[in-house]
């Protein structure tokens, strides 16, 4: 629940729309734990967003890897370090030396947010949106079906 969030905020981000269902599934650990899950989430503007949380596999495998599709587009984000984009005749590749989450920016934002009156980087009904969409999550693995927001 407290990383999968995260995922939820990037991905409406990403499309610019609010969930309106989700379905998601998990695959109970030897100890107990409900941390290997797939989420499917379908948003108002017609865009499905994937999630795949899997705790089970090897550590030292990157942790993060993020794929786009839009209109012939297709970007892939590995780790937060290396940026791909293909499509429209050309490809473009970018490196950085060191993982870049954007928690320096967001920080500085929501400083700036309350500092000087700026527009705060994420807009409210976003946050709650987020925050209702994870126990939605939470929800549709115990009943095994999508659920409604």
């Amino acid at each position: 629940m407290g990383e999968v969030c995260h995922f939820v905020d990037y991905l409406t981000y990403i499309n610019g729309s609010l969930p309106v269902s989700v379905y998601a599934a998990s695959m109970c650990d030897a100890q107990g734990h409900d941390d290997t899950l797939s989420i499917s989430l379908k948003y108002e503007n017609g865009s499905i967003g994937s999630i795949q949380y899997f705790a089970n596999g090897s550590k030292s495998f990157e942790k993060e890897y993020v794929e786009v599709y839009s209109h012939g587009v297709t970007a892939v984000l590995n780790d937060f370090r290396e940026l791909k984009i293909y499509g429209k005749g050309r490809s473009y590749k970018k490196k950085l030396w060191s993982q870049d989450k954007g928690q320096k920016n967001e920080v500085r934002g929501f400083v700036d947010s309350i500092l000087k009156g700026a527009t705060p980087i994420i807009p409210l009904n976003e946050i709650i949106n987020t925050t209702d969409v994870t126990f939605k999550i939470i929800e549709s693995i115990k009943i095994g079906k999508a659920v409604k927001l």
